[in-house]
């Protein structure tokens, strides 16, 4: 049996197949129409009559409670109450879905839902009030006419809903024979398409068979031709075949030629071919322009010599070929490859590759690498130069210092490096902007070139950091003298854009081998005298010390404590009482910061509060101490408040207010009782940051004290500008009081200039009974100070505050 015969039979099973399945879908979905029709025929017939009925019963149950509660009082009103509910729901019921067409087929129907409806909004009020004389009388004679017009309607309804039935049966009996009729038409088709289907399988076979006979005759008469004409084909073919191989060649060899041409020609480099007699076979269009030469007289066969010898002098200056073959001469003459650059008498830089040939002659290529050297000097040159100011950059520096350590170690000589650090250039680029700054940075860099020798280096590290290194010379006489001739040049006045801008520096030295033998340990020794510089003051010098170093490794020390402090929560508060000077009674007390460490125990906060402030720990430890003193000062009495010192840090951060929020809320101390003492630096930050963050907290209920007034700038706008509540003047001018008239006469300025703008004022360091005295004469509110008592611990400080009358006691 052949592979169409099987594939025939194959879709005619599949054929028998499918209409099986179609016939017993067909039977399958008779049964579920007569399945449906049943099921329609329990749940249609009694739905609209059922809920006429219904409503009509719970009608006749209303009477009956109505009547039951009127003479025996055996219901409640309750009661009546939910049967007067369920009529009101079951006369919903009657307005929707199919009850609602029933309706609308009879208007003697409608008049009586209508009336049914008008009768109980009528009796709704007596219901309502149904234990009143005469309710459920009138109730029943509004309702009593109903009852056999109610009757009428569910029989009504009865009636429709057994005529709508047999009409829904009726139609689902047509459809059901309407499908089946349907369903064995389709079987009928199946079978016709298999009857025509086998039908023409028959007449594809008889076609098959004549088909081949025919091809058979077909194929005999075509081999009989292809006999006679095959010696006549294998003579043209021989011929055609030696014509094609010619053509082909000839094409082969232009097309090469042209390929040459083209690749020489679009090559990168220049391309110069001569044979042993100095004679050209072949160059490219990139060496004639490459050295300038005309193009007429470039052929093959041309002596190079006499190339050579048409190009005229340029300026007595040999032309860039006769340079670039002078070279080439030994070369030739060594019979050896090489690959060099030359500078041409242009200027020019070429890259020459050399390449003999074993007949003789040579091959060389050229290429003009002037851009590329100029490009990858400029990347060499800004890989170790700084990009604003040119100056050589920290991997230039330390190479510079390598050379100089190691000549010095030859030599015997010595080397000194000096870092330097811009005071304030923050601040310039923070009010005139960061073009000022760089050009600030530009002319700073300027004047430090002036400064050093040929054999010094001046080096930018970013920002506002630089190095100088100075090589040679008498040290450390040397390096002192320079850093004061910086000192001195870097402070003159700059004008830049229109602006006069004052930058001074702060120089930190240290020199070889005594201060170290390697660039980075001479680096970090400078960086510590630097920051030693800083410290004391500014716009000084200094030379590294051997302490510094033990200093710097105890700093280190303190900062790895204090982190492991923050998580372990080492620390604690003690408060230090403010005293009303009227009368004598505590009134708030100053959280102070105290430090138990495990090993040293207690410190202060002037020994670690800098540190946390400069590593960015004051943000944790200031949001603990909120919290903590907040939560410890809840349990005082409600007149006394507590005062906290903020870092002029944690006024940058933007969760400030946030942190006061949230640790009133989890203390319950009320914001009046909560004081925030702020320096005067903090005032110098961002005015408009700072004035918004102020009256955020004001506007919580929170209290601001200026603290330390009188050892800034004390400037009179900040106490018009900002909203605050207290000055606290700074215990320096009341030590003074006795020794020095001009301080009593600066704090009753001060006082004076509070009581006018409606400010408190707090004297800080309160220690004799002579400066209480002076201070209540000056007009102060209220003191601070060991006279009144030290600070002390959260327990004894309670203690202290639960006495009736808390006296001012003198400290030990």
């Amino acid at each position: 049996m052949t592979k169409p015969m099987k594939a025939l039979r194959t879709i005619k099973l599949l054929l028998v197949v499918v209409i099986a399945l179609f016939a017993i879908a067909a039977s399958y979905i008779s049964v579920l129409i007569v399945e449906r029709q049943a099921t329609l025929r329990e749940v249609s017939r009694y739905n609209v009559a059922w809920l006429v009925s219904q409503a009509t019963t719970e009608f006749a149950r209303l009477e009956q409670r109505l009547s039951a509660f009127e003479y025996s009082r055996s219901v409640g009103p309750d009661e009546v109450q939910l049967r007067f509910d369920i009529v009101l729901n079951r006369l919903k019921l009657l307005e929707s879905g199919d009850v609602e067409d029933f309706l609308a087929a009879s208007p003697e129907h409608m008049q009586t839902v209508d009336a049914l409806n008008v009768a109980i909004e009528r009796s709704k009020p007596f219901i309502d009030d149904i234990e009143q004389p005469g309710a459920v009388s009138k109730v029943l004679a509004l309702l009593a006419p109903l009852y056999p017009k109610l009757a009428a309607l569910a029989a009504a309804a009865n009636t429709y809903g057994g005529a709508r039935v047999a009409d829904d049966q009726q139609q689902l009996v047509r459809l059901h024979w309407l499908f089946t009729g349907l369903a064995y038409g389709l079987i009928l088709c199946g079978v016709a398409f298999i009857l025509l289907l086998l039908w023409h399988n028959r007449l594809l076979q008889r076609a098959h068979r004549e088909l081949h006979t025919l091809t058979s005759d077909l194929q005999r008469t075509t081999r009989d031709l292809g006999t006679a004409n095959q010696a006549v084909q294998d003579a043209n073919a021989e011929l055609h075949m030696q014509n094609y191989m010619l053509r082909a060649r000839d094409k082969e060899l232009r097309t090469q030629n042209e390929r040459f041409d083209a690749a020489l020609n679009n090559m990168s480099q220049a391309l110069c071919m001569v044979d042993s007699d100095q004679r050209l076979i072949v160059c490219n269009e990139r060496f004639v322009s490459l050295f300038d030469l005309d193009p007429s007289g470039v052929k093959p066969g041309t002596p190079i010599l006499q190339l050579i010898e048409s190009m005229p002098l340029a300026h007595r200056t040999p032309s860039n070929l006769a340079a670039v073959h002078a070279r080439q001469e030994a070369l030739i003459r060594q019979h050896a490859a090489s690959s060099y650059f030359q500078e041409l008498p242009d200027g020019r830089t070429v890259a020459i590759s050399y390449q003999p040939m074993a007949e003789g002659g040579w091959l060389a290529t050229y290429e003009d690498i002037t851009e590329r050297r100029r490009v990858e000097a400029r990347i060499a040159h800004m890989a170790h130069h700084d990009a604003l100011t040119d100056l050589p950059n920290r991997t230039l520096l330390r190479e510079r210092m390598e050379q100089a350590l190691a000549g010095a170690r030859e030599n015997g000589g010595s080397t000194a490096i000096l870092c330097l650090d811009l005071d304030r250039f923050k601040g310039v680029n923070d009010t005139l902007g960061h073009p000022t700054g760089d050009a600030l940075l530009k002319a700073v860099s300027e004047r430090l070139r002036r400064c050093i020798g040929q054999d010094g280096v001046v080096a930018r590290f970013g920002g506002d950091e630089f190095a100088i290194l100075q090589v040679g010379g008498e040290q450390p006489k040397d390096a002192r003298l320079l850093a004061e001739r910086v000192l001195e040049i870097i402070g003159e006045p700059y004008g830049l854009d229109g602006q006069h801008v004052i930058a001074g520096t702060s120089i930190g030295i240290a020199v070889a081998p005594r201060d170290g033998t390697s660039p980075d340990q001479l680096l970090k020794n400078a960086d510590m005298a630097l920051y030693r510089a800083k410290s004391d003051g500014r716009g000084i010098y200094r030379f590294f010390e051997s302490e510094m170093d033990a200093q710097v490794q105890a700093r280190r020390f303190v900062e790895l404590d204090l982190r492991r402090a923050v998580d372990a929560e080492e620390f604690e508060l003690y408060y230090q009482p403010l005293i009303d000077l009227k009368s004598n009674q505590i009134v708030a007390c100053e959280a102070l910061l105290r430090w138990n460490h495990p090993e040293r125990g207690l410190i202060g906060p002037g020994d670690f509060i800098p540190i946390a402030e400069e590593i960015g720990l004051i943000l944790p430890i200031g949001e603990w101490v909120l919290r903590k003193a907040c939560t410890e000062a809840y349990s005082w009495p409600k007149h006394v408040s507590v005062a906290i010192n903020l870092s002029p840090v944690q006024f940058k951060s933007r969760n400030l207010v946030q942190a006061v929020i949230l640790a009133l809320a989890n203390s319950g101390l009320s914001p009046q009782r909560l004081e925030l003492e702020i320096t005067e630096s903090v005032l110098l930050e961002d005015n408009e940051m700072t004035l918004s963050l102020l009256h955020q907290l004001r506007n919580l209920g929170v209290s601001i004290a200026l603290d330390d007034f009188g050892t800034g700038y004390s400037s009179l706008s900040y106490l018009r500008s900002f909203p605050l509540d207290k000055i606290k003047i700074d215990q320096s001018f009341i030590r003074d009081l006795a020794e020095h008239p001009d301080s009593l006469a600066i704090v009753q300025s001060i006082t004076r200039l509070g009581t006018s703008l409606g400010m408190q004022t707090t004297a800080e360091g309160v220690e004799t009974k002579e400066q209480l005295e002076q201070l209540r004469a000056a007009g102060c509110t209220h003191g601070q100070g060991y006279y009144f008592g030290r600070p002390q611990p959260a327990r004894d400080i309670a203690r202290l505050l639960g006495e009736s009358r808390p006296r001012m006691t003198e400290a030990a």
